[in-house]
């Protein structure tokens, strides 16, 4: 009779797993704050990249913001721009990875629509893991998600590199390998 009693005791557990993970999905995700920081003034320059070259600055810049979090993710550029991180499910790793097509917006600004995001062999429903990110992603602060409208914004003009600098979209054509932005570095008399 102590199987049963086992067997009885583990559903409940397992029902109670669910019924948490149903109310955590669905629970309302903070609104959206847009990030913006005003232009840098100074020289600016147009540079032409390629999707190899980006992939490498990308990751070296998301390295330095999250050395300090649990949480690691890798970006890269292909024929749309990848995230991919290991999340612990049941003790084990399972590689959760999500795809956007990038857009050049107002501004010099990207914003990541057109969502595909799988666990694992699993498809899941985009709102709700865009929610997941939200809350719990370790983010740089120039990159906003907004779970209702299946989107990413990326404020490039909001990050400051090394004395400064600022860059500002001008194309992305993933398919072509053609990357275009606008580099603009601070004058001393700007400064």
């Amino acid at each position: 009779m102590n199987w049963k009693r086992a067997f009885w005791m583990l559903a409940a557990v397992n029902a109670a797993v669910l019924v948490w993970a149903v109310a955590w999905l669905f629970e309302p995700a903070s609104p959206v704050k847009w990030p913006a920081r005003p232009d840098v003034e100074g020289a600016s320059f147009t540079v032409y990249s390629k999707k190899e070259h980006l992939n490498a600055v990308i990751n070296d810049y998301l390295a330095e913001k999250t050395k300090d979090h649990p949480l690691r993710y890798d970006v890269w550029l292909a024929d749309r721009v990848y995230v991919s991180s290991e999340i612990p499910i049941l003790g084990r790793p399972v590689e959760l990875v999500v795809s956007f097509v990038p857009k050049v917006v107002k501004g010099g600004n990207v914003e990541l629509t057109e969502p595909m995001i799988s666990l694992g062999d699993w498809k899941l429903p985009v709102t709700y893991v865009l929610r997941y990110l939200q809350k719990h992603a370790p983010l740089p602060d120039e990159v906003a998600i907004d779970p209702e409208h299946t989107r990413v914004y990326v404020a490039l003009t909001g990050i400051r590199f090394g004395n400064g600098y600022q860059v500002a979209a001008k194309k992305i054509d993933l398919a072509a390998d053609e990357i275009v932005f606008t580099l603009t570095i601070p004058t001393k008399q700007h400064q």
